[in-house]
């Protein structure tokens, strides 16, 4: 005996309704659980849809396709459109690029479960998990880069020295958003870290829907980067999520090691051992390389005679 895939996306909230998770944080932006593994935002706008609307079919084929439709999701990336005019439903999903797939399917219909459990007859809902995100709308998301909602989430520890943490914080995310910006249409995704001298070392991810070109995803990560003074400054980790891009930062390694890479800032080199020194190398031209040794050879020559 089979049930269709939408109808077990009906029954779903009703079941992980009795084991609801628990929530910790909650403002105008959004709402994040105790351990914010997840973060949701509904949509602040009247626009809403009825019970057994054609909105709500198409929203529950278009979200149950996510899971249906594993050989599909090879890039981790997904997005579908169903329906016409104002029961058009357009959605993403999107796998943190260095989640292994079957952990990111599995983030898929979580995800997708918490969305239709809160953001009930919803048109517009967004959720940021730890290994996807996953986002639909009755307007087109596709190729464009959302301003709003803006979710923070600030780490609880405060950095020792907050001025050099953040003098090695910005410039990393600023090489790695460049390197992410670079991808391609399925993956814009980078990771690294760099070390904060005679203190910890800063780990850090960014990451773009690959539906944006290069400057959209470059314009969004450069935003989410002022974002932390809005947040998380001072803070030895921190998470700004926004619909088209998203950062984080932390003191411990929170990603795949296979993804990590030791980022040489500028003014360093990569035997920096962290110990409060940095090697810096100066360049020097062939002209005044001579310049300078013939002075040298004048100066021996005085002292000579």
């Amino acid at each position: 005996m089979g049930y269709s895939r939408p109808l077990l996306f009906f029954i779903l909230p009703i079941i992980l309704g009795l084991h609801a998770p628990a929530i910790a944080d909650d403002d105008d932006n959004g709402v994040c659980t105790l351990t914010a593994d997840y973060c949701w935002s509904c949509s602040r706008t009247n626009e809403t849809f009825n019970n057994g609307s054609i909105y709500e079919r198409n929203l529950h084929t278009v979200l149950s396709s996510f899971s249906s439709n594993k050989t599909e999701i090879n890039s981790g990336f997904y997005n579908y459109s169903l329906g016409q005019g104002s029961a058009k439903v357009n959605a993403m999903a999107l796998c943190r690029g260095d989640v292994p797939l079957n952990d990111c399917h599995s983030c898929f219909d979580e995800s997708i479960s918490i969305l239709l459990q809160n953001c009930t007859n919803k048109k517009q809902a967004i959720i940021w998990a730890q290994r996807c995100t996953v986002h639909y709308s009755n307007v087109s998301i596709f190729g464009v880069v959302e301003d709003d909602p803006v979710k923070f989430v600030p780490g609880p520890t405060n950095a020792s020295n907050a001025e050099q943490f953040k003098l090695v914080l910005n410039p990393l995310l600023e090489i790695l958003s460049e390197k992410a910006a670079a991808g391609n249409s399925t993956t814009k995704f980078a990771a690294g870290h760099a070390l904060v001298p005679a203190s910890k070392t800063i780990y850090a991810i960014v990451q773009c829907t690959p539906d944006l070109d290069r400057q959209d995803c470059s314009d969004c990560l450069k935003e989410a980067t002022s974002d932390i003074r809005k947040c998380c400054e001072g803070k030895e980790g921190g998470r700004v999520l926004r619909p088209s891009c998203n950062l984080r930062f932390e003191s411990n390694l929170f990603y795949d090691a296979a993804s990590d890479s030791l980022v040489n800032l500028p003014g360093t080199q990569g035997n920096n051992t962290g110990n409060g020194t940095s090697n810096i190398t100066t360049k020097v031209s062939p002209s005044s390389f001579l310049g300078l040794l013939l002075s040298l050879c004048l100066s021996s020559a005085y002292a000579f005679f």
